[in-house]
């Protein structure tokens, strides 16, 4: 009994850590490509230039997928995503495949906005995609739309 508690618990952790590991993996990785092909490491301007591009990237796919920069990111159900889903190799490679390129395309300060746009936004493009490809092997449903669920069968809304 305790090991089944266990694993629910370890299940829950991987499942929550799954994109934050990817998308540490991919800022990360392609980070440090950037930098090996600069020959130096990033000015504090230079760092500051990859988190506006990483930020953008960010706000531009969010934009996307909530449907305006007004939507809101949130969520939405609890649908499952298979193991193999949250294997990180496509959406991280994709990034890191496309930094090199832009790293021997784009050099001096430009390359650090960048790649920060260019690997945030391959990576949550990456991983939507696997996440959803992981969904359509059967049996894992989709996730809902909390809008699509009346108030009265959404147990995770409380009355005030």
């Amino acid at each position: 009994m305790a090991e089944g508690a266990y694993r629910r618990h370890l299940r829950a952790v991987v499942a929550n850590s799954a994109a934050p590991y990817g998308y540490t993996l991919t800022i990360w990785t392609t980070g440090a490509i950037t930098t090996h092909a600069a020959g130096t490491f990033p000015s504090t301007t230079e760092a500051l230039l990859l988190l506006t591009g990483a930020v953008m990237g960010f706000g531009v796919v969010g934009a996307f997928a909530s449907g305006g920069i007004n939507g809101v990111l949130s969520p939405r159900g609890r649908g499952a995503v298979r193991v193999w889903g949250g294997i990180h190799l496509p959406s991280v490679g994709l990034s890191i495949g496309l930094v090199t390129g832009l790293t021997h395309l784009v050099s001096g300060v430009m390359v650090w906005p960048l790649v920060g746009f260019a690997s945030t936004s391959i990576y949550l493009l990456a991983i939507a995609g696997q996440f959803w490809l992981a969904t359509q092997r059967g049996g894992v449903p989709e996730p809902s739309d909390p809008a699509e669920v009346p108030p009265q069968m959404d147990r995770s809304r409380r009355d005030t």
